[in-house]
């Protein structure tokens, strides 16, 4: 029986296909949806049903059909992933659809960059069915049904396709799905604060069916969203904790390809031979651009081609410059960079440009040092041969130059260059000139602070502030000596000026007291000494668990305390491997190391920091114990955990001249209205008026005769006495005139 009907459906399977073109396309929807009524039932392969609907999808141009085949196809697919076999098979299948549509070569340039928003009529089947195919992995990944490497690689296959309307499709997953992503995350929120408000009954008496009424809406509240996400999947789909915490943070789709070089090299290619559209033209490049940041490749022979779109007349010449900002990286060559500055610097920062474009190109120049801070550290002297004919610049005359544009009249331009100012005081002040340092620049070019040359990198010796922390443990141990050595010394001269005999120690035996006294108190402290051991013990045990053995020996133990400011960075550093490599840290180490390190670079920084500690160190305090003022972190990490970072991303706003107001549209002078409203409506905290608010508002003849308002009147009315009563006396010495 079963045979007979497998057999009965593949026939009912072929017939479909055959005739698909000569049916009525009402009497061909039908079928459709009695094969996909079978599906949902059990009664059909879904490897089977899926190529006979793409094989529908391609070849027949029916709007309604299309729709109704890519429907079920999304969300058919969720119900197969817990069959990883079946899961599998579907991924080759669709696998299988773009190879073949990237194996057929297109003959004319035309045909190849012509890009359309919808379907033509010449294009043959397996173009119909890779975008088909394209658009449904797309679709299944934003669901949180696909979020694995086999579908980026579907997805890489499609990016690197010849045919553009599957090309742009897949990039433009790559470079936004992340934001989608979010905003329907968001979507979803709001539906669910507005359509499923939850009774938690907090202001009511707690009951056990109230408790069971909150849970039973939470459950209701839980279900209606998932199935409004999932479909008409919902119920073949079992949704786990684990699952649904996996799929909450997931990593950027672009992350996960597998060969980014090689993808990046094609797509390249073929956009200096082939002939695309500006908008095509812009999407690759910004796709190519966010490949070389994210995954810093070396495309050397894609920054000439960036150069020749950076006119000042150029369209959408501010996403250029966004685009050439995401491409540079810390593994660039200085050389290759150059004449992208130089290129930005005659085109855009020069008078005879506009105030907006002069601020673009300051802005895009400090972002490009951003990213390639080598380049500041850059000297034309010494240079190799291979990079004698290279593009090169004088970085300290381009810099000074660029530090006067804060004094340019035109604001936007003035911010830009303020900007620049700030940024290489942090990263290499000594190109300024002295007046333009400031007193945290003057700090650090005093410290040497300046950028690393190409090839170099900071190998780390050991943890960074394992010396910082022997220090300041020598230094806390010679002060809490110091401290106790004080306070004897003051008990003992008290005892000596009251002439009080001194207490004898614990251990210590007096031979005056009676043998039977002391047996007997032996005895009766017996049971005492013995809890007593007991709980010293536990809490020997316990410290001895809560801090780390030292296994090396500081200095300053049996000597002076150890001070790092004599010592040479050669042997700090030495001293800091010996110290990490034998001793055992514990969190709590981590943690003071961490704020040791962060209160030496606030005092590499800041010069009032650094003269105060100074003043401590003449005054003899030479022990600066941590408090919570030393730990620097971000109070905003855990909001930033919920949102989806997208690293390497530059939008064109980012450096555009924001010192005058844009005109806003009509919707967003509505938005910002009703958002004032709210805010004046919404309360920053809880309960009603203040006493201070009542008492401001209060009716003047109520508080007319209050306690307050008449010892007001009462010193007004002292003052005012006293002045009257002040005298000013002629003096006698003074002779009268005559008159």
């Amino acid at each position: 029986g079963g045979n007979s009907a497998s057999t009965d459906n593949k026939s009912d399977v072929l017939t479909l296909s055959s005739h698909a073109l000569e049916l009525h396309k009402t009497v061909r929807k039908t079928c459709v949806s009695a094969l996909i009524l079978m599906r949902n039932k059990g009664a059909m392969d879904p490897l089977v049903l899926l190529e006979l609907f793409f094989q529908l999808l391609a070849t027949i141009s029916d709007k309604g059909l299309r729709e109704l085949l890519h429907r079920h196809v999304v969300n058919d697919v969720p119900t197969s992933t817990s069959d990883e076999k079946v899961n599998r098979s579907i991924q080759s299948f669709f696998h299988k659809i773009l190879a073949n549509s990237n194996n057929k070569q297109q003959t004319s340039d035309e045909s190849a960059g012509y890009y359309e928003k919808h379907d033509s009529p010449d294009e043959d089947a397996s173009t119909v069915a890779a975008k088909r195919a394209t658009d449904m992995v797309c679709e299944l990944y934003r669901r949180h049904v696909w979020t694995d490497e086999r579908a980026i690689a579907i997805l890489a296959s499609a990016a690197a396709s010849p045919i553009p309307n599957v090309m742009t499709r897949a990039m433009r997953f790559f470079l936004n799905i992340e934001e989608k992503m979010k905003q329907d995350e968001e979507k979803d929120s709001e539906w669910d604060q507005a359509n499923n408000h939850i009774d938690y009954h907090r202001h009511s008496k707690r009951t056990a069916s109230r408790k069971r009424h909150v849970e039973k809406q939470v459950k209701t509240r839980k279900k209606a969203q998932n199935k409004r996400q999932m479909g008409e999947a919902y119920e073949a789909i079992v949704m786990t904790e684990a699952s649904l915490e996996a799929s909450k943070k997931l990593y950027p789709a672009i992350e996960l390809l597998r060969d980014p070089q090689g993808l990046a090299e094609l797509v390249l290619k073929r956009l200096r031979n082939q002939k695309y559209t500006h908008e095509v033209k812009m999407l690759i490049i910004n796709f190519i651009t966010r490949l070389v940041g994210n995954h810093e490749l070396l495309l050397l022979p894609l920054y000439p081609l960036l150069q020749r779109y950076m006119g000042g007349h150029q369209r959408d010449v501010t996403a250029i410059l966004a685009y050439t900002v995401q491409a540079c990286h810390s593994q660039v060559p200085p050389q290759d960079i150059f004449g992208i500055l130089k290129t930005v610097a005659h085109n855009f920062i020069t008078e005879r440009c506009s105030g907006e474009q002069m601020a673009v190109g300051i802005n895009a120049v400090r972002c490009i040092c951003a990213r390639v801070p080598s380049i500041l550290a850059e000297e034309d002297e010494g240079l190799d041969e291979e990079f004698q004919n290279a593009v090169s610049i004088d970085m300290e005359a381009f810099v000074r130059d660029l530090a006067g544009y804060a004094k340019h009249r035109d604001r936007s331009v003035s911010i830009a260059g303020r900007a620049f100012t700030n940024f290489v005081r942090d990263v290499h002040p000594s190109l300024l000139q002295g007046k333009d340092r400031g007193s945290q620049g003057s700090a650090l070019h005093r410290a040497g602070v300046k950028p690393l040359k190409y090839g170099q990198q900071n190998v780390a010796v050991g943890v960074r502030g394992a010396d910082l922390l022997v220090e300041y443990e020598a230094k806390k141990r010679a002060a809490q000596m110091k401290e106790f050595s004080d306070d004897e010394e003051d008990d003992s001269d008290g005892d000596e000026e009251d002439g009080i005999e001194a207490v004898p120690m614990k251990g210590t035996h007096d031979d005056t007291t009676d043998d039977d006294e002391g047996d007997e108190e032996a005895e009766a402290s017996d049971g005492d000494d013995d809890d007593d051991d007991e709980e010293k013990e536990d809490e020997e045990a316990e410290e001895s668990d809560e801090e780390a053995p030292q296994l090396v020996l500081t200095e300053g133990d049996d000597k002076e305390p150890l001070d790092l400011s004599k010592m040479s960075p050669k042997e700090r550093k030495k001293l800091q491997q010996e110290v990490s490599s034998s001793r055992i840290f514990s969190a709590k180490d981590f943690i003071k190391m961490r704020k040791l390190v962060e209160r030496e670079e606030r005092l590499k920084r800041d010069p009032r920091a650094a003269a105060k500690r100074k003043r401590a160190l003449a005054q003899g305090e030479d022990f600066d114990e941590l408090t919570d003022e030393d730990d620097d972190d971000d109070s905003d990490e855990d909001d930033d955990e919920d949102e989806i970072n997208t690293p390497g991303m530059v939008n064109p706003w980012d450096i555009q001249a924001d010192a005058k107001r844009k005109r806003q549209s009509k919707a967003e002078r509505l938005e910002k209205v009703l958002s004032g409203r709210s805010k004046f409506e919404s309360k920053t905290r809880q309960g009603g008026s203040t006493n201070v608010e009542k008492k401001r508002r209060k009716n003047f003849v109520m508080s007319k005769f209050s306690s307050e308002t008449r010892r007001k009147t009462a010193v007004q009315k002292v003052t005012s006495q006293q002045k009257k009563g002040k005298v000013y006396k002629h003096e006698a010495k003074k002779r009268r005139r005559k008159m």
